[in-house]
């Protein structure tokens, strides 16, 4: 325990030393022994007046030199969905609660690659907080994107030694808002004069919202995997198609053709069918699943998906060990001794309904016309936002954008395994070379990609840091010999 006079001297030395030994994670409970990089969790202030500060946890790269890596800052959506508790717990980063209580080294983190900084936001999601109570009621898209901002250019200032870092911005399903708008932000931050620019230098957006009227379609898609009848494929394209489903709910206006399409959905793909992966199991254990609750109307975007690699109780495991009171302060949380359990999504905040409906798309033209490249990714059995749909915005942009494909949509490589499929475009935007943009899917992911293909996700990862497409190998050999007719009839005689 850092003694309460240590954390006032290094307060008032802040003006040396930046950041204050309160913040250092000594140690998590149940943490494996022989880490070598350092963690930080705390709290930055967004705004003084209100009392808003956002909670975050900082994993430096495991890299005896990590400031030499990249910076990327991660976002969860929902929107209000924790990214320490998806991101950081069961997605990509270092550690994972295991069954013992015990914390397992997660081989697939992301700080191989990178230090990677987790923030909760926007306030109201997990840790973070107003000391306003009207703060928590009506917030949106833009109020996040600006809360954001203020985040990074405050964290800088405690964490100077990373403002030469590259910085990249990532993130997952909602995060399709934030990250894109946070993104016009900073650019538009870098043009003032007299401030030292921040280093962006590209995008990553797993499984994003991005257009409500294209991205959350997925009828095609649960029929094409067989989880629904032709009869509903027809109702879904006649009477309610998901788009309208979605905003009807929003606006609390369900109309009884929705809802009988919405009752028959889960009649046929039935209640222990993950609307976030087809292929998930349950977790049928008995402790903590009756603890997370109701999500809740907004969370319908972003909501806990199980594990087919693994228990699929992670999630159980991740809101017992954020809520133990010993784990808390380690990680300096809960400062100010919250009226509510930490959860996954939502907490108090009522988010503004109708940004959901927002269409990102232009935004996503005039990033990729300064130049920042742009990942999209997708988990191909994902059914809330669908890969087929986000490969449909792929393409518009590069239509609109007049890019040219840089490569054949084909296979790309996890090691010797295929990772998934991918195809990148690039060109000359207002006379500005354009690298590229990528479109990828991610074999056997889900809503949330390194949840359940991590293997995969930290391969397009690195790609995505060395600004390059996923690799490619070379299968010239193994494709002409499928193609020989004599060599495709002799293997489907072996098939029957």
């Amino acid at each position: 325990m850092v003694p309460i006079w240590l954390c006032i001297f290094t307060i008032f030395s802040s003006f040396l030393f930046y950041k204050t030994s309160c913040e250092l994670i000594t140690s998590l409970p149940g943490q494996p022994p022989n880490i070598i990089f350092k963690q930080y969790s705390g709290y930055i202030i967004t705004n003084s007046q209100h009392g808003r500060s956002l909670f975050y946890y900082f994993v430096e790269a495991d890299s005896e030199n990590a400031t030499s890596l990249p910076l990327t800052l991660w976002l969860n959506g929902g929107p209000g969905c924790s990214s320490v508790g998806f991101g950081a717990f069961m997605e990509h980063g270092p550690f994972q609660p295991g069954k013992d209580g015990r914390l397992i080294k997660n081989k697939y983190s992301w700080n191989l690659e990178s230090n990677m900084l987790y923030v909760e936001s926007p306030i109201g999601v997990g840790f973070s907080y107003s000391n306003t109570s009207s703060d928590y009621t009506n917030w949106d898209d833009v109020a996040t994107a600006k809360e954001n901002l203020q985040f990074i250019l405050n964290w800088l200032e405690k964490f100077p030694e990373y403002k030469n870092s590259e910085l990249f911005l990532a993130g997952e399903s909602y995060a399709g808002h934030y990250i894109p708008q946070l993104t016009i932000l900073l650019l538009d931050y870098n043009r003032k004069p007299n401030v030292k620019p921040i280093k962006l230098k590209s995008i990553a957006l797993g499984n994003p919202l991005l257009d409500l009227e294209i991205s959350v379609k997925s009828s095609e898609y649960l029929w094409s995997h067989g989880a629904i009848s032709d009869e509903l494929l027809t109702m879904k394209r006649t009477i309610c198609n998901e788009t309208r489903l979605l905003l009807e709910s929003i606006h609390n206006n369900m109309s009884n053709e929705c809802s009988e399409v919405w009752e028959l959905t889960n009649e046929e793909m039935g209640s222990d069918t993950d609307m976030g992966d087809l292929l998930a199991p349950i977790c049928v254990s008995s402790g903590a699943a009756g603890q997370l609750g109701v999500l809740g109307t907004l969370a319908t975007i972003h909501k806990k998906d199980v594990r087919k690699i693994g228990d699929p109780c992670l999630t159980d495991r991740i809101n017992m060990y954020l809520n133990k009171p010993e784990v808390q302060k380690a990680l300096h949380a809960n400062t100010t001794h919250l009226p509510y359990a930490w959860d996954f999504c939502l907490g108090h905040l009522q988010y503004q309904r109708g940004d959901l409906a927002i269409n990102v798309i232009p935004l996503l033209s005039n990033i990729l016309k300064e130049n920042i490249q742009v990942l999209l990714y997708s988990g191909d059995q994902d059914t809330k936002i669908p890969l087929t749909q986000t490969r449909k915005i792929a393409k518009l942009l590069a239509r609109d954008l007049k890019l040219v494909a840089l490569d054949k949509y084909g296979p790309w490589y996890d090691d010797m395994q295929i990772g998934g499929w991918s195809q990148s475009y690039g060109g000359v935007i207002e006379g500005k070379n354009v690298t590229y943009l990528t479109f990828a899917t991610v074999r056997g992911a889900a809503h949330e990609v390194p949840y359940t293909s991590p293997s995969q996700a930290l391969t397009l990862f690195r790609a995505f840091l060395k600004g390059q497409p996923p690799s490619r190998r070379n299968n010239t050999i193994r494709a002409n010999k499928l193609h020989n007719p004599i060599d495709m009839m002799n293997l489907f005689s072996i098939a029957i």
